[in-house]
């Protein structure tokens, strides 16, 4: 009965962060449908001269900025949507860029972001930041840099280089064929398609989907990888349509620079698919071969044959951008600060888990370590505001891998062995609070009845916290707890006033603030499966009735 329970009390957390994930997308989904349009005021806020914002012919995602003599003063575009999936502390940010004559980053600044507003100050008051990008190719921004990230600011500053990456991934050089990969093209292949999207596993195609969401395949096509491969009188644009497993479906002609009725020629040739369809983009990247043996289509020679070619090289650079977009996704940000903090989290493992760990001068090193290293110059410390922003947008483990760590023995630990292992062990606040509370003795005693209302402050925020985080609203959840007071290079005047508050009152009642002020310890203690906890509790029943507020949150929201 006790194991029912407590798996109860973890779907129904389970259950929450599901919510939170999927309002929030909605919320996201939302907003791409309205659209995030570049006005004219916003463009002139960088270029006071532009009169007028004109769409690229090349790339529709681009906006042409025109002075009062219609001369083109820059080209604007903005990360936003491609580069929404590089999450920073706690969220994305999109970024309005500007290009010069020569198609260099002239400027970049933010449009919006939901990242934490301490974490983004600290890099817009940062003046050195954006020049770090300045006088890029879109080449330079595809392959992404080594950036000199602010100083408390890591991930946001990781986050806007990875946006600029996935933005400008695909779009290395402009198109000849600008007119993009419509539905209509599609819907002949896949009759059910509704929408295309851009595909999860490779920049350069879109995903094709049905009303309801789901994958039907993937299409593509060959400009502008293979406009540098020139038939009769120019390159040629090839419509690819794949299969859900990757394997090429059909081929059709979009656009050549060849004069008709020449250009209608390849269209009737079934030859030229029969020696492509069924491969996969790897098997089409390696056949040179095939492509060079190739006759092409009579009164259509050089036409054709550039089909062929193009076909093959525009493989070959799909299965390049696959290979870097595999290799950013998996690469871990690992240094100095993060093994320093993985041995501080072994080493609390050793003194909450073994005898010897008791010693005086293990507990007391342990507590040096977590205030001074893990708080003070790592900033690795877990909050609400963490937390709500992974479960809206998931968890940047790749960027975080200790504040991921941080969480799984937060979580982990108590359901398997019932202990507090984060609070008692890891939380630097905790072990100032425990320095402080050794400065007075003896300890102020609260009334019972007070304690036992004090005691419900950190459940209540937890309840705002749950409000705020499902509703998407803009609420700084940093305000509400002190642990952004440690990374004081950009923490904020509120939370370093509740830091110096609860340490102060920790002087006078142990532990005060995780007794009757934190949200982060009441939703780990949530967690807490301990072998002794036998019948329904408060825990679980609290567990519920959040579960029951989320839906209720989300069915209105």
């Amino acid at each position: 009965m006790r194991r029912v329970r407590h798996f109860c009390r973890f779907i129904s957390l389970a259950i929450i962060v599901g919510l939170i994930h999927q309002s929030h997308q909605d919320f996201l989904l939302e907003l791409k449908e309205k659209g995030q349009p570049i006005g004219l005021a916003e463009v002139k806020e960088i270029l006071p001269l532009a009169s007028s914002l004109e769409t690229n012919s090349a790339d529709p995602s681009e906006l042409q900025a025109l002075d009062e003599n219609e001369t083109r003063l820059g080209l604007v575009t903005q990360t936003s949507p491609a580069g929404d999936s590089a999450i920073g502390f706690s969220g994305s940010t999109n970024l309005l860029v500007v290009w010069d004559d020569k198609d260099r980053v002239s400027s970049i600044s933010v449009r919006s972001s939901g990242d934490t507003k301490e974490h983004l100050d600290a890099i817009l008051e940062d003046p050195d930041f954006f020049k770090q990008f300045k006088g890029n190719s879109r080449k330079e921004l595809a392959h992404g840099r080594k950036v000199s990230a602010v100083s408390g600011a890591t991930l946001t500053s990781l986050a806007i280089a990875d946006a600029l990456a996935l933005r400008f991934g695909a779009a290395s050089k402009a198109s000849r064929f600008p007119e993009p990969v419509r539905v209509e093209e599609v819907v002949s292949y896949f009759p059910d398609c509704a929408e295309l999207r851009p595909s999860r596993t490779h920049p350069s195609l879109l995903e094709a989907v049905d009303a309801s969401g789901n994958a039907l395949g993937q299409v593509g096509r060959t400009s502008p990888h293979a406009d540098g491969i020139i038939g009769y009188q120019g390159p040629v644009d090839v419509l690819l349509v794949l299969e859900n497993n990757g394997t090429l479906k059909a081929m059709q002609m979009r656009s050549s620079f060849e004069n008709e009725p020449y250009a209608d020629y390849p269209k009737d040739d079934y030859y030229l698919p029969s020696l492509f369809v069924g491969s996969s983009i790897p098997q089409l990247a390696d056949m040179n071969e095939t492509a060079d043996q190739y006759e092409g289509v009579s009164g259509a020679t050089m036409t054709s044959r550039a089909m062929a070619k193009g076909i093959v090289e525009t493989a070959r650079q799909w299965e390049a951008g696959q290979k870097r977009s595999e290799a950013k996704e998996t690469w871990i940000v690992w240094g100095i600060g993060e093994t320093g903090s993985f041995a501080v989290i072994i080493l609390a493992g050793f003194v909450a888990f073994t005898k010897r760990g008791k010693n005086k001068f293990f507990r007391r090193s342990l507590q040096v370590l977590l205030v001074c290293y893990l708080g003070l110059v790592n900033g690795d410390i877990l909050s609400q505001s963490l937390f709500a922003g992974w479960a809206q947008n998931g968890v940047p483990w790749e960027r975080a891998p200790i504040l991921a760590l941080l969480t799984l023995a937060a979580l982990l630990v108590p359901m398997a062995t019932g202990k507090a292992f984060y609070c008692h062990q890891l939380c630097p606040h905790g072990a100032a609070q425990q320095w402080m509370g050794k400065l007075r003795k003896p300890s102020l005693r609260l009334p019972v009845k007070l304690g036992k209302f004090l005691e419900t402050i950190p459940f209540v925020l937890l309840i705002l916290v749950l409000c705020v985080a499902i509703t998407s609203s803009s609420f700084p959840l940093a305000n509400l707890e002190p642990f952004d007071g440690y990374v004081w290079e950009v923490a904020g005047g509120i939370a370093i006033a509740i830091l110096l508050i609860s340490l102060i009152t920790s002087a006078f009642v142990p532990m005060a603030y995780c007794r009757y002020g934190c949200p982060t310890g009441a939703v780990l203690k949530l967690f807490e499966f301990g072998p002794l906890d036998n019948g329904w509790n408060r825990r679980d029943y609290f567990s519920f009735a959040l579960l029951g507020l989320a839906l209720l949150l989300y069915s209105f929201s």
